[in-house]
């Protein structure tokens, strides 16, 4: 898909491009609002990330309350991106932004940014249990508003071990009060849920980086149909610094906003720049969702119970594995080192070594270890979620979760050799230590 949009693409510059993307845009967001069915009114904007989706809701706040303090309050510290808590609070998070190349060296907030703050509230305490972040919330809020400081209020529905808060808040008085925001980026939702979302006002920040497998760097913010009214009907942010080349000007275009956000298109407007590398991430993680449209949910809920059963079940009868935490598609494993468990580091080591060849590399290994050892594996990053021991994922996506609905049993044998590579690896850890690779 990501080709064929190259190929339309290809040798345009200037006008005839800044034209071209306009219309790529308003048809992927067209084809965004169709697939995961929207109410009538609700709107998309589009962005490079999902760190640099946490802008959104900021400048939104700004539109719909002028000049108000704003506190944010972000709950699942290291199972959300990196980059979530400094964005959410107005700051760069990387060394280079979208549209502006390399920063600065001494740029630290965005232009019209400045006294973000908030909470950041961990996902989990130091011994690995889960921190109750919907509660931390509520206290957030409650304070912020006794300051008279405007509350945007994160809940976060998937973290990378698939954890999800309590609750996901909505906006207070169609967002007169607060801005809820719903962190759903892995997209390991149903629709109904999403709808539900939506019908208490909350903003929803989404990728299709994640479950629907596009290349990295491929958001949106999905804004309900009330919270867009009132944008549309809202004026200028009088704060229009945020919008220039060191703000939200280095991260979006105006071809990436919706009909809504018409007030905000003459401070981003710029004939001379477009995100072309979006068009083609967005190109392939729309493609993952046409491909899985046809699967009711109601069927998709019942493959992904089936699929996690199984895998926790072949990953616990593995003496040097464990499956610590189960959420839907996510299968949170930690491996065995003696009487205790791999380190963040050591399962770095682990992480590499699945995606190559190592049975070379343990002459003490048996055939059937030899051969699981042989075979490249990919799994999921590795997740520091305790002192005492991270976890490394193995996570259905949009392809094998249509393999395992057209053939369960070939992708579970094929879950089943990466569940092997793992307890053989974890079983040698040290050997495979010491050979240096």
């Amino acid at each position: 898909a990501s080709k064929e949009l190259y190929e339309k693409l290809v040798g345009l510059e200037g006008k005839d491009l800044e034209v071209e993307i306009r219309k790529v845009f308003e048809d992927q967001r067209s084809r965004l609002s169709k697939l995961l069915n929207l109410p009538e009114g609700t709107e998309v904007i589009l962005c490079p990330s999902g760190s640099d989706a946490e802008y959104i809701p900021i400048a939104i706040a700004r539109a719909l309350k002028g000049d108000v303090t704003i506190e944010n309050g972000v709950t699942q510290l290291r199972e959300v991106g990196a980059g979530t808590a400094p964005a959410s609070m107005g700051q760069f998070f990387s060394t280079h932004a979208p549209l502006m190349g390399r920063l600065d060296p001494d740029a630290k907030v965005l232009d019209g940014f400045e006294g973000i703050d908030g909470a950041i509230i961990a996902a989990r305490e130091k011994d690995g249990s889960v921190v109750n972040a919907s509660e931390e919330m509520d206290r957030f809020v409650e304070s912020a508003l006794a300051k008279g400081a405007y509350p945007i209020v994160h809940g976060v529905f998937g973290g990378k071990t698939g954890l999800r808060d309590i609750k996901m808040p909505g906006s207070a008085d169609c967002g007169e009060k607060t801005l809820g925001v719903v962190d759903a980026c892995q997209a390991r939702f149903s629709l109904d849920e999403l709808h539900g979302w939506l019908g208490q006002d909350s903003l929803v920040l989404f990728t299709a980086s994640k479950f629907y497998q596009a290349p990295p760097f491929c958001g949106a913010v999905i804004v309900p149909a009330t919270i867009a009214e009132k944008l549309r009907s809202s004026s200028t942010p009088g704060h229009s610094d945020m919008f220039n080349s060191q703000g939200l000007g280095g991260f979006l275009t105006d071809k990436e906003l919706p009909s809504c956000l018409e007030s905000w298109s003459p401070l981003l407007k710029d004939d001379d720049v477009s995100n072309v590398g979006l068009a083609f991430r967005w190109e392939a993680g729309l493609a993952g969702m046409e491909a899985i449209a046809s699967v009711p949910d109601s069927v998709r809920i019942d493959a992904v119970n089936e699929w996690a059963k199984a895998v926790t079940s072949m990953t616990d009868a593995e003496q040097a594995l464990d499956a610590w935490c189960v959420q839907r598609s996510i299968v949170s494993i930690r491996v065995k080192k003696g009487d205790g468990w791999l380190s963040m580091s050591e399962l770095r080591d682990l992480y590499r070594w699945m995606s190559m060849d190592v049975s070379d590399l343990v002459a003490g290994a048996t055939a059937e270890e030899k051969d699981a050892l042989s075979k490249p594996a990919y799994i999921g990053q590795p997740v520091d979620v305790s002192e005492s021991h991270a976890i490394v994922r193995i996570a259905l996506g949009v392809e094998s979760l249509l393999s395992y609905v057209d053939d369960n049993d070939a992708t579970l044998a094929e879950d089943q050799m990466v569940v092997k590579k793992l307890a053989a690896i974890g079983k040698h850890f040290n050997t495979l230590k010491d050979s240096g690779r």
